[in-house]
């Protein structure tokens, strides 16, 4: 129960920390997407852009928000 408890302290404090980064407007377009299951190739065709441009997207609103997955990513919205 502690370790639960404890898991859910770090999730909170990660969450309040990563709302001080601020997303760009392209980023914040991506993550929605991402919070919709779309996959990067699927972003891409719409966005008409590269697959490897949406990678890293991905990639720098991880860095940014200091998650360890899309899923963290996602929580932060």
């Amino acid at each position: 129960m502690q370790v639960y408890i404890y898991l859910i302290a770090l999730l909170m404090h990660s969450i309040s920390q990563s709302f001080k980064i601020a997303l760009s407007n392209r980023e914040k377009e991506i993550l929605a997407f991402i919070a919709k299951g779309l996959s990067s190739k699927e972003i891409a065709d719409k966005l008409s852009i590269s697959k490897f441009t949406v990678d890293n997207h991905r990639r720098n609103m991880l860095k940014k928000r200091k998650s360890h997955n899309h899923v963290e990513l996602v929580g932060c919205m």
